[in-house]
C-alpha cells in the first residue's frame, strides 16, 4: 500500500510485505494441500509476528497496512497443533501489547494516528479471531470495548460508522464530495477517526468550516470533528468500510 503522489502532501508508506506473502501461501495451501506452501506461510509469519503498531504510540501513514494479519488466522486454521500454538501466540502477544496501553475508562489502547478507527477495528478482529481459534476469552472485554468505541462509546458519543444506527449520532458532515455537493449519505462508511491533537494541528490544508460542536470534548490529547473541512478525522475510508464489514460479518455469526 504505497503511493507516490505528484502533487498531494502525503504518502502511503507501507513497510511490511511478509504478512501478505503469508496470507498468499496459506491460501495456496488451502487450495492445493501442498505442505510446502504451509511451510512458507509459517516462515513468513515468523518475520512479522506482531503488527508493529500494536503497543506503539505512533506510526507513519499506512506504515503497517493491513492493520491485522489475517494470514496468521488462515495458516492456523489448517495448521498442525504446534503451528496453531505458534500463530495464536503471535496474536496473543499483539493483543497484550495493546492491552498494556488500555489504562483508561474506555479500555482502548491503540495509537491515535491518522485512520485510528482502522486500528480499532483490526484490534477487535484480531481479538475475535484469537478467541475463536483458542476458546480463550481473556481479551473479550477489550474486544467489546473496541467495538463499542466504534458505535458510540467514545468521548463524543459518535458512531464512527455513517448511518449506523439509522437514528443515532453519526457524522452528518463528512469529508466527502458526494456528501457535501449532492447531500448523499454514505451509509456504512467508516470514518478515519480521532487523532492526536498534535497531528490535527500540523496537517497541511486543514481547517474547520464552522464552530466545533464537540469543542468541550476536544480539550485533551485526541480530537474529532464532524466537519467536512477535517480530512484527518471525518473522512470515510474505503479500506475502513471493508474492515468493519468483515468485523460485522463475523459478529453476525454469533
Amino acid at each position: 500500500c504505497q503511493t507516490a503522489p505528484g502533487r498531494g502532501a502525503y504518502y502511503y508508506e507501507e513497510d511490511d510485505w511478509e504478512d501478505d506473502m503469508e496470507l498468499g501461501a496459506a491460501a495456496l495451501y488451502a487450495l492445493t494441500s501442498d505442505v510446502r506452501y504451509q511451510a512458507k506461510a509459517m516462515s513468513y509469519a515468523a518475520k512479522v509476528k506482531v503488527k508493529p503498531w500494536m503497543g506503539a504510540d505512533t506510526a507513519n501513514h499506512y506504515q503497517w497496512y493491513p492493520w491485522h494479519n489475517i494470514g496468521h488466522y488462515e495458516a492456523a486454521r489448517r495448521g498442525t497443533f504446534n503451528e496453531r500454538l505458534t500463530l495464536t501466540g503471535y496474536y496473543r502477544d499483539g493483543l497484550k501489547a495493546v492491552e498494556k496501553k488500555a489504562d483508561n475508562g474506555f479500555k482502548v489502547g491503540i495509537p491515535f494516528i491518522w485512520c485510528s478507527n482502522d486500528l480499532m477495528t483490526s484490534f477487535a478482529i484480531q481479538a475475535m479471531l484469537y478467541r475463536r481459534i483458542t476458546g480463550d476469552d481473556r481479551h473479550r472485554e477489550l474486544e467489546q470495548a473496541a467495538i463499542d468505541w466504534l458505535f458510540g462509546t467514545n468521548p463524543w458519543g459518535v458512531s464512527m460508522v455513517i448511518g449506523v444506527p439509522s437514528d443515532g449520532n453519526f457524522a452528518r458532515d463528512p469529508h466527502a464530495v458526494i456528501s457535501v455537493k449532492l447531500k448523499y449519505q454514505l451509509d456504512g462508511g467508516l470514518l478515519d477517526g480521532p487523532v492526536y491533537a498534535s497531528i490535527f494541528k500540523n496537517l497541511a490544508g486543514i481547517a474547520l468550516t464552522k464552530p466545533d460542536q464537540y469543542a468541550k470534548w476536544n480539550t485533551g490529547h485526541i480530537v474529532y470533528h464532524d466537519d467536512w473541512g477535517d480530512y484527518s478525522t471525518n473522512e470515510p475510508i474505503m479500506d475502513g468500510a471493508a474492515n468493519v464489514a468483515y468485523l460485522l460479518s463475523w459478529l453476525g455469526k454469533r
